[in-house]
């Protein structure tokens, strides 16, 4: 496998990075920030509050983080750890073309969504009144959009990019198929199995960005078919 291709696709999402402070407490921060954000849905966390979950002091708090900007940021990094997000990463970096990675990518949102949901759920609920929220909002946001710029740069040089697109639009175009918010609508909203949403957007993804044809399975064709009353 080629070295070109196997670094830029690690910003699909975000991982770990070292930090000052004794790692112990640093966790504890982390974990008493992640559990507080899920149970109030992102609302109201004060960093005197993690302090208190974590048995530490507020001063102790600005030993591992410039501010509380800093700690969301990182307790979004911390979840992705704990689902497994970093090695899960590694397999899209190892897809053999760009087309496997999207294909990858989408079978890694149809298996993890579910437990990254409710803290992105929680981000999204205050981050336009939350300075700190917003900021590690748009920090993933920015990590998805890098990395689907490398698949579609990935595209690109296998020569199964559509032709005639540009790739900033291929890359736009990846981002918003397989963002949070599409799979919401359609597993938690319309009901979809995670196989069918696995099946159908990466028919969907491959399709709008490659020359490749939408050919929907007899499965999905059939589940179509069925749900076609739905309202």
């Amino acid at each position: 496998m080629s070295s070109k291709r196997s670094h830029p696709t690690r910003s699909l999402y975000t991982v770990s990075s070292a930090a000052a402070g004794d790692p112990a407490t640093r966790r504890r921060l982390l974990d008493a920030t992640l559990k507080l954000l899920t149970k109030r849905g992102g609302a109201g966390v004060k960093l005197s509050e993690v302090a208190r979950a974590a048995r530490v002091s507020r001063q102790a708090i600005y030993l591992h983080f410039a501010d509380r900007a800093e700690l969301f940021t990182a307790v979004v990094r911390h979840g992705d750890e704990q689902h497994g997000l970093p090695a899960a990463v590694q397999r899209i970096v190892d897809a053999p073309s760009g087309v496997d990675a999207i294909r990858a990518m989408v079978a890694l949102q149809a298996r993890l969504n579910p437990d990254i949901w409710p803290i992105a759920r929680a981000l999204e609920a205050v981050r336009r009144l939350d300075a700190a929220a917003e900021r590690s909002w748009q920090d993933r946001l920015e990590h998805r959009l890098s990395g689907c710029r490398s698949i579609v740069g990935r595209l690109a040089r296998e020569g199964t990019l559509r032709p005639g697109m540009p790739e900033g639009v291929a890359a736009d175009l990846l981002c918003t198929l397989t963002s949070l918010r599409m799979w919401e609508d359609l597993v938690l909203e319309r009901g979809w199995t995670a196989a069918l949403y696995e099946e159908s957007i990466s028919q969907l993804a491959v399709s709008a960005v490659t020359a490749e044809e939408f050919r929907a399975s007899s499965s999905t064709r059939s589940f179509l078919d069925d749900s076609s009353g739905i309202d």
